[in-house]
């Protein structure tokens, strides 16, 4: 059974619970015969045929009871969300609008996904999350990526610096004392945040959506922000990624040479001692087109891109990977060159640190007929293969990416 809503499938229900009801007299009336005297053979026919035809309408009775379940929760899951994301919408209007009338400027402060966090004047109930739903989704941020939120306190990751040795000795010789050392890597954390001006005309209007407003702007900037940090490659100062200042290892032209350029720019992380199954590639969209149409080599069949993998490993698509950032790490261009970058990214630990605090501010652009609605927060972007040790040697710059210059083919 097929139904397109739960109220088709209850009114079916209530159709086929009328005819087992009626089925069921029909059998009453007939047990009550039997108790009476023995039945007539017609009778006896007339007993079978109902109760078959009794079990076969209360197979679908079960079926489409079942069906009316599944239906009514999947359309109540659907209007819990909905209530859920208007009683937000309504709050935070209504908060905008008790700050506007009351002249007073309001803050909401935002915390992680586990302390639910609640805010101070008790008028929204919104965590992170809430405003900033699936960063990774659109960003182009490969698998191994973690992005962590409302982390406290000061964070250092203890990193091993150097390696011990076995050494053959004689029966009775003492063996020669070796020390592990440790060193500590430690998050750069920026104060990051937003400001967005919003028409009080537009408050005043009850189908404006605030939440869905406040929700895009904020998660557009966020994925921007994050995208330019993490991919862009030119040197710049405040939060930055692996790729930051990184000289191309090397060059990879889109010709017959370029599916083994690949494989051994991969193998040196495998040199470096890194587990090869935990390779990410990061390409542009007109580099992915290119290798999807590029044979591996001459005589051997397949593409470089084939069954969702480049060179048989995970990749991911982001234009940023071509981009860079000016000096102080807030313009934003693209380079003439493309680029593809290459890591094992769960060494980069992308961190959200402390509350987020949203402040709706009607009182500052009051005469332009303003709320100013703005975010304030903390971020940090943190390579931790810095200061790891690969073949016995303590490393000082980054060992777990690298990134390499796309050129095309000759007369291409």
């Amino acid at each position: 059974m097929k139904f397109k809503n739960s109220k088709e499938a209850a009114a079916k229900r209530r159709e086929l619970q009328d005819k087992l009801a009626d089925i069921n007299d029909k059998l009453e009336v007939i047990d009550q015969t039997l108790a009476k005297r023995e039945l007539k053979d017609e009778e006896k026919d007339s007993q079978k045929q109902l109760n078959r035809e009794f079990a076969k309408l209360q197979r679908e009775e079960d079926l489409c009871s079942r069906e009316y379940q599944i239906l009514y929760q999947a359309e109540k899951a659907e209007a819990e969300k909905r209530e859920v994301k208007k009683t937000a919408g309504q709050q935070l209007r209504e908060m905008m609008e008790t700050a506007r009338h009351n002249t007073q400027v309001r803050e909401t402060v935002l915390g992680g996904a586990a302390d639910g966090g609640v805010m101070a004047s008790g008028a929204v109930n919104l965590t992170i999350n809430d405003l900033i739903p699936t960063l990774n989704e659109g960003l182009g941020l490969p698998s191994g990526v973690t992005i962590q939120t409302g982390v406290t306190g000061n964070e250092v990751w203890p990193v091993s610096i150097n390696d011990c040795e076995m050494e053959e000795v004689g029966e009775t010789a003492e063996l020669t004392d070796q020390t592990l050392k440790f060193d500590n890597i430690s998050p750069a954390v920026k104060r990051v945040g937003m400001t967005a001006n919003v028409s009080n005309t537009a408050i005043d209007n009850a189908a404006f959506d605030l939440l869905g407003f406040v929700q895009q702007k904020i998660t557009l900037a966020q994925r921007k922000y994050l995208a330019e940090k993490i991919y862009s490659h030119a040197a710049f100062t405040g939060v930055k990624g692996p790729f930051a200042g990184a000289t191309p290892a090397g060059t990879i032209t889109l010709d017959k040479t370029a599916y083994a350029t690949i494989l051994k720019a991969i193998a040196k992380f495998a040199d470096n001692g890194y587990d090869m199954s935990n390779i990410d590639l990061v390409i542009d969209a007109t580099t992915e087109a290119e290798l999807k149409a590029l044979p591996k080599a001459d005589g051997q069949g397949g593409f470089i891109i084939e069954n969702g993998k480049l060179a048989g490993y995970n990749y991911v698509v982001s234009h940023f990977i071509d981009t860079t950032l000016d000096a102080d790490g807030k313009t934003l261009k693209m380079d003439t060159d493309r680029f593809m970058g290459i890591g094992i990214f769960n060494y980069l630990a992308v961190q959200q640190h402390g509350q987020v605090r949203l402040t709706i501010d009607p009182i500052s652009k009051a005469a332009k007929n303003l709320t100013a609605v703005t975010i304030n927060t903390s971020w940090s972007v943190t390579d931790l293969s810095v200061k790891t040790t690969t073949n016995g040697k303590k490393n000082t710059t980054s060992t777990a990416f690298a990134l390499y210059k796309i050129a095309e083919a000759p007369g291409a």
